[in-house]
Parts: structure tokens; C-alpha cells; sequence
């Protein structure tokens, strides 16, 4: 058998050999859901954290208001990821101008929102973090 017909013969058997041995058959990749846990800060140093963060992000985007506090700090963790978003209502000063803001933000993917506060409650902050800032994505 010459070199070129033995390297023909090892290319037509080369699929038959390997047909032979146990590979694991394909499986079908499902994504599901991450679990998302809701925690709702109370402690003042992580409070302030989140206030110098969101005036930080307001700061980078070129507003001159001024953060003066936020209530309703809400973190979402998503496990898995270890990645964890902020929000909160917070009070915002803009020259003569003071409004009630809903704030959010994930520092890790580079993500920050506000807007204009609707209801002031915790599910608000939820909802708000979910749409604009969630963790993870």
C-alpha cells in the first residue's frame, strides 16, 4: 500500500471509527429564568453608598442638580450572576426646582436612570429598577 493510498484508506475509515465510540448525544440548551432576590436597605453606610454612587452617574452625565437624599433604597440581586442594582426616590434640587426622582443604577453593566416619580412606594422602586436597570443584563 502505497503513502497516498494508505492516507485515503485512514480518511474513509476515520468516520466510521469515530461513529463507533460513545459520544454524548447533543442536548438542547433551556435558559430559565435567574432567580431575582429583592432587599430593601436600611443600613445608613450602604444608604450613603448609593447616594454617592447616583451623584457620581449624575455628575458623569452633566447635570448640575443636586442630590439632596433618597428613601426607598432597594437592591435586586440576581443569583448566579453575583451582580446587584440599586434604586431609590430621591429627592433632587435643580436650581429653584426640587423634584422627586426615582433613581437606579448598576454600576458592574454601566447602567443608570432617572426619572420622574410616580408612587412612592416600594414596588414603585422594584418595578423602576427591573425596567431601566436590571441586574445582570
Amino acid at each position: 500500500m502505497s503513502i497516498r493510498s494508505g492516507f485515503l484508506f485512514v480518511l474513509a475509515i476515520l468516520p466510521v471509527l469515530c461513529s463507533d465510540f460513545g459520544f454524548a448525544e447533543e442536548s438542547a440548551t433551556i435558559l430559565t429564568p435567574r432567580s431575582i432576590k429583592v432587599r430593601y436597605v436600611n443600613d445608613r453606610k450602604q444608604i450613603n453608598y448609593v447616594v454617592d454612587r447616583f451623584t457620581a452617574e449624575l455628575r458623569r452625565s452633566g447635570s448640575n442638580a443636586n442630590l439632596i437624599s433618597c428613601g426607598l433604597v432597594t437592591e435586586l440581586i440576581e443569583e448566579g450572576v453575583n451582580d446587584i442594582s440599586f434604586g431609590a426616590v430621591c429627592a433632587v434640587q435643580d436650581g429653584d426646582n426640587k423634584l422627586s426622582v426615582l433613581m437606579c443604577g448598576d454600576s458592574l453593566a454601566g447602567k443608570f436612570a432617572i426619572d420622574r416619580s410616580g408612587s412612592l412606594t416600594h414596588e414603585s422602586v422594584v418595578g423602576f429598577i427591573r425596567r431601566n436597570c436590571p441586574p445582570g443584563r
